[in-house]
């Protein structure tokens, strides 16, 4: 009997040490403390977007912090708060507060010989036509000050601040382009006196109107599309959607009865889309041509942005099929259409990174191509013939920051051009157009965010990365450091306890390509626990969700989760990120729903081998949009990986969302794989959501998935969010946010 005794107690000694060990708590106190409103707290703006003068060397900005002591207490710094304006002098680096507050508060004293209520001004970054004054608003007057002397005076009702040029009104002032009923109408500027009637057949989804839909009569007139090229050309890109068939929501919470919402919608396959009519108007004549742009059946177009006094318009016209593309050249006497430059791109062309820029006022063209495998940059001349590369390499050359044809240069951001660095890492490159000198501009270990000067002397960087504290510099644009503009104070996120994500790297599914991702930990993390795994996806094509620079409020709330008692990781996968070379961004082509699942799980498989904390026994997935399709697809194709999911607004059938995406990644009339053909394998937990009115995602999406579950006779969860679009707003942000946590919580460990 005591042999027993003794037995029981160790047994359970034994089990006390054992169950914290695999058994874990939801912990919701902490997944409330981190939730992103909370960390909003404790985090002002972390980037700046500067405001360059016209008329001198600065710029300006705006704070929502203000920079104080060190020894303020974290509570002491959130009251500080502010709404601050910043001017930097850029040749000096010189940061100084453009409004000194107690300054102007001593002012308005002697102007109004009365105490002055500092809660009751008013301050706006409206600048004077001179730039030298700002404006300052008390009591219901206005004043100037100026922020250099400091001086404040009361506004002269004469000062004239600067004037911006009205909308539809040509470049001499004299005439001005509006609708009347969907017609195209020009009058005199402003008065509409001498007007003249250039149209006759528009209508409702045939318009002239910036308002295609709108239901209008004559005597009203409207903004048109019409864009005016110099005082006497104009051009209008009218597009015919009558044809076009159209989709529903409804708003049950409308009052006093539930509200119908129809709009058009273009699906994959559909005989009648959207049709495409250019038109040039010649304000001397008062006449408006259509120009003959036909190409192809059901092509798209788009109209090029040419800046100065040209006599031909640019338009990029693009097959259906996705995978050719022309530039072409309209010339605006005559009408005439010329091709200037022709693409072919299988199976489909990188539209998230395509550019084109019309320079030297149409003499010379630069054409983004991925032509090599690698997306880089060509310069043609505005005949159509190869002048030079101007960028080459097992590298992608990302947008244009900035031309100065001037000095015949070229800034643009790079990825993967540093040997050894992150490949989504954007890096600022000033490169020669003709393709012979090239510099690096911002060499720090960084994603980089610029912003160049009118003049192209200086540039503005925000720089950082997930594990890196954001940081604001100024620099000439030949290389030389002048200041740090910027360092947000984020003493009061990390005494709250916040710690950043942690990146890694793992293989693809091939063995060969590198997928990168993020890991977010419990902050109160014990390796000798075991912790179960949530994968956060998103399959691309256009983006990876794989955050490179200094990120606390995720789009997905990851952190939060993690407190639960989490492993959370998001990876990229082949086919998710225009970034990269052509193999691997065009990798998921003709299998839209699958393409990045088998990724996904290597990734899991590698870190489940190599960190022991990570209970594989227990794995779950969440997506949003394309994710929320991805997550439902993984489940039913590997059921005894992941066990329980959570997919919002998922595009479930791609039938029925926008043709461009389907028709794009798989394929023009190609079959759809639809996650409602996988219902029969779903085993585990899924809770499906969707907004009521998403016009994104049509819910259409998430009861289709629903009546395929039915009929599978499975278990499932259905959370509908009235009132909600496609991004959730508010308090079913917030009740969403609550009810996956809870809902991983429960299924995924002991939630009691």
């Amino acid at each position: 009997m005591r042999q027993s005794k003794l037995n029981s107690a160790t047994l359970l000694v034994a089990l006390c040490c054992y169950i914290p060990l695999f058994a874990q708590r939801a912990d919701f106190a902490a997944a409330e403390k981190y939730d992103a409103p909370n960390l909003a707290k404790r985090t002002g703006i972390l980037k700046v977007t500067p405001f360059f003068l016209k008329r001198s060397d600065r710029f300006w900005f705006a704070m929502d912090e203000r920079p104080v002591a060190e020894e303020d207490s974290v509570a002491s710094r959130i009251d500080k708060r502010s709404n601050t304006y910043y001017i930097v002098n850029m040749p000096t680096g010189k940061k100084t507060e453009l409004f000194d507050k107690v300054a102007i508060n001593k002012a308005l004293q002697g102007l109004t010989q009365k105490p002055v209520d500092s809660r009751m001004i008013s301050y706006s970054p409206n600048f004077s036509a001179d730039e030298q004054c700002v404006t300052v608003q008390y009591q219901g007057k206005t004043y100037d000050y100026h922020y250099l002397t400091k001086a404040l005076t009361v506004h002269s009702l004469n000062e004239k601040r600067p004037s911006y040029p009205l909308v539809g009104v040509s470049a001499d002032g004299k005439f001005e382009l509006y609708t009347r009923a969907h017609d195209l109408y020009m009058g005199d500027a402003g008065s509409k006196a001498n007007e003249t009637q250039l149209s006759t057949d528009a209508e409702p989804y045939r318009s002239f109107c910036v308002d295609e839909a709108g239901t209008y009569i004559k005597e009203k007139a409207m903004p048109s599309i019409a864009k005016w090229v110099n005082a006497r050309y104009f051009y209008a890109l009218r597009v015919d959607k009558r044809k076009v068939l159209t989709m529903s929501v409804i708003s049950s919470g409308f009052m006093p009865r539930p509200r119908v919402s129809t709009y058009k919608e273009e699906l994959p396959g559909d005989k009648d889309v959207a049709q495409f009519e250019l038109y040039v108007g010649d304000a001397q004549e008062r006449k408006l041509r259509k120009v003959n742009i036909d190409r192809w059946p059901d092509q798209q177009v788009e109209m090029v942005p040419s800046p100065g006094d040209m006599q031909e318009i640019f338009l990029i016209r693009r097959k259906r099929t996705r995978d050719e593309m022309e530039l072409c050249a309209v010339d605006l006497k005559s009408g005439n259409v010329r091709i200037v430059i022709q693409e072919v791109s299988k199976p489909f062309i990188n539209e998230d990174m395509f550019n084109v820029s019309i320079i030297k006022a149409g003499q010379e063209v630069i054409w983004w191509s991925d032509r090599t495998g690698w997306g880089q940059y060509y310069r043609y001349s505005g005949q159509g013939e190869l002048v030079n590369r101007i960028t080459k390499g097992d590298w992608t050359a990302g947008k244009i920051a900035a031309i100065d044809t001037a000095k015949g240069q070229l800034y643009l951001y790079a990825y993967g051009k540093r040997p050894n660095a992150d490949p989504y890492q954007a890096y600022l490159y000033k490169m020669s157009l003709d393709g012979r000198a090239e510099r690096l501009l911002t060499p720090e270990n960084a994603m980089h965010n610029v912003f160049i000067s009118p003049d192209r002397k200086y540039f503005v960087d925000n720089h950082s990365r997930i594990d890196m504290n954001p940081v604001t510099t100024l620099s000439t644009t030949n290389g030389k450091r002048i200041a740090e503009v910027y360092k947000p104070d984020l003493a009061a996120l990390y005494a709250y306890g916040w710690k950043h994500a942690e990146p890694f790297t793992v293989k693809a599914k091939d063995g060969v390509t590198d997928l990168y991702g993020l890991m977010w930990k419990p902050f109160n993390f014990d390796p000798n626990k075991k912790y179960p795994v949530i994968s956060q996806v998103y399959p691309g094509p256009q983006i990876e969700t794989v955050w490179r620079d200094f990120t606390v409020l995720d789009k997905y709330n990851n952190t939060s989760l993690a407190q639960l008692g989490f492993i959370v990781i998001c990876v990229g996968h082949r086919g998710g990120s225009p970034l990269r070379n052509a193999a691997y961004y065009k990798y998921g082509y003709g299998n839209l729903r699958d393409n990045a699942i088998d990724d996904d799980k290597h990734a899991l498989e590698q870190l489940g081998s190599k960190y022991t904390f990570m209970d594989m026994s227990k794995v779950g997935m969440f997506g949003h949009s394309g994710g929320g399709m991805m997550t439902v697809a993984a489940m039913c194709k590997y059921p005894d990986l992941y066990r329980v999911g959570v997919a919002s607004s998922g595009n479930h059938d791609n039938r029925i969302y926008h043709r461009n995406w389907g028709e794009t990644y798989q394929g023009f009339n190609a079959k759809m794989p639809l996650n409602q053909d996988l219902a029969k394998q779903l085993k585990g937990h899924l809770m499906l959501v969707t907004g009521e009115v998403d016009e994104n995602v049509n819910p259409a999406n998430t009861y289709r998935m629903v009546d395929a579950l039915i009929k599978a006779d499975k278990d499932f969860d259905l959370l509908v969010l009235p009132g909600q679009n496609h991004t959730y707003e508010g308090a079913a942000k917030s009740y969403f946010q609550k009810r996956l946590r809870a809902y991983f919580a429960k299924y995924l460990m002991d939630a009691r």
